[in-house]
């Protein structure tokens, strides 16, 4: 069984979440008036499926296909303070949203880091967030879940909320098409 299968299987029984929280962000791009579509290997099945990508074309969760650009959802059940207090064990002061480093890996392996925008949805405090993949490396890599790698430790409040990551997307759909004069 490859390294990534393990970490399916590992997860396995948190499929169920991950997919609302997909779910959650796509209703959350369409309120905002963005058009995505599911093309990640696995984004909204019902249950893990074998294999793994076969390129960018499958890798993130979400594509914006007027928008050129990429989402990727993560996310958390845990509360503000109970992030702060786990963190805090691994030498962290704030609460943190982490971001797998692998993923960020990819997205600079395949060209696409300005393109991605990593999307945070925390389902017990009700919140979205979003993040430019490119911030992410600004902040410290920690080892905090044993044998899954390096993890950004962004603090929470860093992530933008809805309303700050719309004129951004705002641009973008102004550079993908823009108004003829």
């Amino acid at each position: 069984m490859s390294a990534s299968l393990d970490f399916k299987a590992k997860y396995a029984r948190q499929w169920g979440h991950s997919n609302k929280r997909e779910r959650i962000a796509l209703d959350w791009l369409d309120y905002l008036g963005i058009e995505a579509v599911p093309k990640g290997h696995g984004t909204l099945s019902p249950g893990v499926l074998d294999g793994y990508h076969s390129g960018p074309e499958d890798k993130f969760d979400l594509y914006a296909p007027a928008l050129g650009l990429w989402f990727e959802i993560t996310g958390t059940d845990w509360r503000k303070v109970d992030s702060a207090k786990r963190y805090s064990k691994a030498g962290l002061k704030p609460a943190v949203l982490a971001v797998l480093k692998a993923k960020v890996d990819l997205a600079e392996y395949y060209g696409l880091e300005n393109r991605l925008w990593f999307v945070s949805v925390n389902g017990i405090q009700g919140e979205v967030r979003f993040l430019p993949c490119p911030e992410v490396k600004r902040f410290p890599l920690t080892h905090y879940a044993a044998g899954e790698g390096a993890y950004y430790a962004v603090p929470w409040d860093y992530w933008w909320p809805p309303f700050r990551a719309l004129p951004s997307f705002a641009k973008r759909r102004m550079e993908a098409c823009p108004i003829p004069a």
